[in-house]
């Protein structure tokens, strides 16, 4: 059975609160967890894992509250942690915490699932109304904070660990043009979709992008590929992905008649 398949069966489920507290519960434990990292982090990761103990409060408070996009968001991460740990458990090998940490990224995505997950967050009649969404708006904004959402751990991780100085402020820029683009195509600007745009450009020129593909040597094996992967190449990816729904829309209202 795969993934969509599980989530569809799990979303006629019933038991909404239930489901949202344990999201919810699982979000904290990732805030709980990057805050300890964080205090004993290596040298230059420190600011990274406090950055992700935010990101992750943010999706737990905003799952509790019932915002609409919290479900979005909180997927977003979810998603975001479970490719992270397949793609670490393919190329390092069996490693239980990774596979731990990974189940608890696949618990929050299953428990937010569902059709009548999404009636308590993203199919509020207040929010679809004063923006005027209908099924296809609601559809692809979902897309594109979910695939932005998703890229945060990754720019996190790739902006605020050690790096040279031209691509750390770069890295800073892209990290800071994806939060301002979140909040942006929350609100229904036109200029979210720019910025998150403009910030998979600064991945794209200065992340390195497809370095995991090449040989690695030395005592750190395929540590160096991995970390590739999961940082500026996986957060690309999710940029592309994040703005692609708003492309063609885009190209019809620029060549229309003035």
């Amino acid at each position: 059975m795969g993934m969509s398949s599980l989530a569809d069966r799990l979303g006629e489920i019933g038991f909404e609160r239930t489901r949202r507290a344990v999201a919810a519960l699982a979000l904290s434990l990732f805030v709980s967890l990057y805050l300890l990292i964080s205090l004993n982090a290596p040298p230059g990761f420190g600011p990274a894992f406090l950055a992700l103990a935010g990101c992750y409060l943010v999706a737990f408070l905003a799952v509790a509250a019932e915002w609409f996009w919290g479900r979005w968001f909180a997927a977003g991460l979810g998603w975001s942690g479970l490719m992270v740990a397949i793609a670490s458990l393919v190329m390092v090998g069996w490693v239980p915490p990774l596979a731990i940490y990974g189940a608890l990224h696949a618990v929050v995505v299953l428990a937010l699932a569902g059709k009548k997950m999404a009636a308590r967050y993203d199919l509020q009649e207040a929010w679809r109304q004063r923006y005027r969404m209908d099924e296809l708006g609601v559809a692809r904004l979902r897309k594109t904070v979910t695939r932005s959402a998703a890229s945060l751990p990754s720019l996190i991780l790739w902006a605020l660990g050690p790096k040279t100085e031209g691509a750390f402020l770069a890295s800073l820029a892209a990290i800071a043009l994806t939060v301002v683009g979140l909040r942006g195509v929350v609100r229904l600007r036109s200029w979210g979709i720019v910025a998150l745009a403009t910030a998979g450009t600064l991945v794209l020129s200065f992340g390195h992008i497809g370095g995991f593909a090449t040989q690695a040597t030395g005592d750190l094996g395929l540590v160096p590929n991995l970390a590739e992967l999961t940082g500026p190449t996986l957060a690309f990816a999710l940029l592309a992905a994040a703005v692609i729904p708003f492309v063609a829309p885009a190209v019809r209202f620029l060549r229309r008649p003035s």
